[in-house]
């Protein structure tokens, strides 16, 4: 049972963060591959189940998985995120993604740890794509698709088959979009998951990073509240 709890939770945690790669410097071309650093941080209203909370990023160092290198990105809500099922007891104690540095899009892997009662649990996702070609430098009607394989574990043991699922973006147009920390000129771009809109997303090069995201039925699911980067 807490098995099953952590690892649903677990899932709408990814469809939300899927796309959270922060872009750490900025280029003299609009659209351009950015660069992170150490220390960089942002914060975000997150949205899940109708509850509000507000999480925090932070660029850790990189590391290489799975042959790529990758922005380590430590993840935290800031008024924590705990849950009761039954007798089960469960709130979330650290999260951390691994964004791929070449192409600034792709997640490569992203573990979460749960405290169920005293007793921790790790899940984590690893990923794979059939090319990795990346979106940018951005340019609106500019498209990237790919094959992506999804590997899970649960306290380090792989639960079932690695699943295949379609990934595609597609750079839409540009608009400007105001949040709390600002009002930024984007580019929109749209997640499709098997020929789905999954996400779509608002991307600044002045924030350097995505500034929103909206679900499948366009219902916002972050909005960046502030940021500080080198």
């Amino acid at each position: 049972m807490r098995k099953a709890l952590i690892m649903s939770l677990f899932c709408c945690l990814l469809v939300a963060t899927s796309l959270l790669l922060p872009a750490c410097e900025g280029a003299d071309k609009e659209g351009q591959l950015p660069t992170c650093h150490v220390g960089d941080t942002w914060t975000w209203s997150y949205v899940m189940d109708g509850t509000t909370y507000t999480l925090t990023e932070e660029v850790t160092g990189e590391e290489t998985v799975g042959g790529r290198v990758c922005y380590v990105i430590s993840m935290s809500f800031d008024e924590g995120m705990s849950w009761t099922q039954g007798d089960v007891e469960c709130a979330i104690t650290g999260m951390t993604y691994w964004g791929d540095k070449d192409t600034g899009l792709y997640g490569v892997k992203h573990e979460t740890s749960t405290t169920c009662n005293g007793q921790v649990y790790t899940s984590t996702e690893t990923y794979s794509y059939s090319t990795w070609t990346s979106l940018f430098p951005l340019e609106t009607g500019k498209e990237v698709e790919m094959e992506k394989t999804t590997t899970s574990y649960f306290n380090g043991e792989q639960t079932g088959d690695p699943v295949v699922s379609t990934e595609a973006y597609e750079v839409e147009s540009k608009e400007d979009i105001t949040v709390a920390a600002g009002t930024f000129s984007c580019w929109k771009i749209i997640m499709y998951d098997d020929d789905d809109i999954l996400q779509t997303m608002w991307w600044s090069d002045e924030a350097k990073t995505m500034v929103k995201s909206t679900d499948a039925d366009g219902d916002t699911l972050m909005e960046l509240q502030s940021y500080s980067v080198e």
